[in-house]
């Protein structure tokens, strides 16, 4: 093919400048803001903690669900009103 040393500087390139990258296991710190929240490891817990656990997730799931159903159902009530309003009831001046 006759590649060469091209190919071959490009890959020690990217070696070489490659980032170290530091999993969730790793990190000293770990932040905690609005999307994510302090990790937690559920394989070193009790039964007990983990059955708490639990319940907690269900709980969270069931408020940021039932927050997106009543924003989605408003935002989609005032979309319709508006639309109906545009079309059935205002009118242009001639």
């Amino acid at each position: 093919m006759g590649f060469g040393g091209s190919v071959h500087s490009m890959i020690t390139s990217l070696k070489n400048n490659k980032r170290s990258r530091k999993t969730i296991f790793e990190k000293d710190i770990i932040e905690n803001n609005g999307a994510y929240s302090k990790f937690t490891d559920s394989k070193k817990m009790s039964p007990i903690e983990f059955k708490i656990f639990q319940e907690k997730l269900k709980e969270n799931r069931r408020n940021s669900r039932r927050r997106f159903l009543i924003v989605f159902t408003v935002s989609l009530t005032l979309v319709l009103a508006v639309l109906i309003y545009f079309l059935f009831y205002f009118k242009l001046p001639v």
